[in-house]
């Protein structure tokens, strides 16, 4: 069954209401083969057509000028009623619709189909499956006959000459794979961890990004963050100064992804291909707390930082960092198996509860105490904080970043102080994990904490004192 025919049984299943813009209509009838106009015009009367929403002048001037009934005016239409929340997402693939609502602030709302099916199959109940992991693998281990080669062959020449080079080169190569259950590579990044010789006048050493894709059929499952997780502990491994990749422009999602962790434009390289680079030092203390993460880390946490402690049930702990469930050779309980959703594969995530607290800011850091192990082994950094009484607006805000199912989220809006949505980035993982003895023991807590929790000032300064050790 493909994307769309999943979509459309998950949404259905679940009793999701599923509308067409009367924009989508007005660019089908523009099409030059009748036929396949009213095959289109057909399929798209199945559904219920929303009612056009007044744009207004905040969008207009996010967006910019358009040219009345062109694409981009459809597309300005479209969003003004996603901003209206006459639906609580949009589902597309056109990599300019995100662009534009991204500049409106509501990229977290335009989901790409596959984004859409994983996010519908993650509210469904499922059989246990094990987390996926990034492999680390030699650069001559490398199987390059793997599907996933098929389109950097077609954008670069010589691509044979520069497999033989990175095989050669295997000391200084970093290489990551995500595979799925059948050896298939989902997701590979090839680093060059030192290059001496770079032709940018970038903080040295010096990283090259030499090859970062997902292969289309595994997008929606957050690979691409799962795969950045492992290049950017390696960034932290080897102190790099700065680190760099070269990407066409039309791949325009990748650029726009790496923007969102802090790989910003520095110019074009001799090909014409758009150079991103991070810059790891020297580090601007004065910034604000989340802006230095996002410059810096992960892992990064500013010292302006405060420091919270959030209780969160074992449960949701695994399905929310996978990556901290004890590995396949421990003994696993009978009804206790973990299935690994979208979100566990993230470094943007959501945690929800009924906490009063009005104290978190962006960029304070997160403990995720652990409540059945007694443990910190997660910190988090955030991005935003909203208090809300509405399950749609709340769903509207955390999309495919939380283990909550919509049931969830009503039974926790339905409380009195509402549900507190706390938007964070996953910042490091503890290990050995902080204990409560030692938590206690350098004033960072009193006792287990049963809301969210601000540490005092001398369990604050123990706990970047920690961080800025590793």
């Amino acid at each position: 069954m493909g994307p769309a025919a999943t979509f459309m049984r998950l949404a259905m299943k679940q009793g999701n209401r599923v509308f067409v813009h009367p924009a989508t209509r007005d660019e089908l009838v523009e099409g030059k083969n009748p036929d396949r106009v009213r095959q289109r015009l057909a399929e798209l009367a199945k559904f219920q057509m929303l009612d056009e929403s007044p744009i207004s002048a905040q969008l207009r001037n996010q967006i910019g000028p358009v040219i009345p009934d062109s694409n981009n005016d459809r597309d300005l239409r479209i969003l003004a009623a996603l901003n209206a929340n006459a639906a609580n997402f949009l589902v597309s693939d056109d990599a300019g619709l995100h662009r534009r609502a991204r500049r409106a602030d509501i990229g977290d709302r335009v989901l790409t189909l596959n984004d859409a099916v994983a996010m519908l199959e993650g509210l469904e109940p499922t059989v246990a499956s094990p987390p996926p992991m990034v492999s680390p693998i030699q650069s001559y281990a490398l199987d390059f006959d793997q599907n996933i080669f098929i389109s950097l062959r077609q954008d670069y020449d010589d691509f044979d000459k520069w497999i033989a080079k990175i095989q050669g080169d295997s000391d200084n190569r970093d290489c990551f794979v995500v595979k799925d259950e059948d050896d298939n590579y989902a997701a590979i990044a090839i680093l060059k961890t030192n290059e001496p010789d770079c032709e940018y006048d970038f903080i040295k050493p010096v990283t090259k990004i030499s090859t970062f894709k997902v292969g289309p059929e595994f997008s929606g499952n957050r690979y691409g963050e799962l795969l950045l997780n492992a290049v950017l502990q390696s960034h932290h491994d080897h102190r790099v100064g700065s680190a760099y990749v070269e990407v066409w422009g039309h791949h325009q999602p990748l650029i726009d992804f790496l923007a969102t962790f802090g790989y910003v434009e520095a110019g074009k390289s001799a090909k014409g291909e758009v150079v991103l680079a991070k810059m790891f030092g020297p580090r601007d203390e004065n910034l604000p707390p989340l802006e230095y993460h996002v410059r810096y880390g992960p892992p990064a946490v500013s010292r302006r930082a405060n420091v919270f402690a959030i209780p969160i049930i074992d449960r949701w702990h695994d399905h929310l960092f996978p990556e901290c469930i004890p590995d396949s050779g421990q003994l696993s309980l009978p009804g206790f198996a973990v299935s690994i959703r979208p979100w566990g594969n993230a470094l943007r995530k959501a945690y929800l509860c009924n906490s009063s607290s009005q104290q978190i800011r962006p960029g304070d850091a997160i403990l995720f105490y652990r409540s059945g192990f007694q443990t910190v082994s997660v910190v988090g950094v955030v991005e935003q904080t909203v208090r809300s009484w509405s399950p749609e607006e709340v769903l509207n805000l955390v999309g495919g970043r939380t283990v909550y199912g919509a049931s969830d989220i009503t039974q926790l809006a339905s409380h009195s102080s509402g549900v507190l949505v706390v938007l964070f980035r996953r910042d490091r993982v503890i290990a050995p994990a902080w204990t409560l003895a030692e938590l206690r023991g350098n004033d960072v807590l009193k006792a287990p904490p049963q809301t969210v929790t601000q540490v005092k000032e001398t369990g604050a300064q123990w706990v970047h004192q920690q961080l800025a050790a590793t």
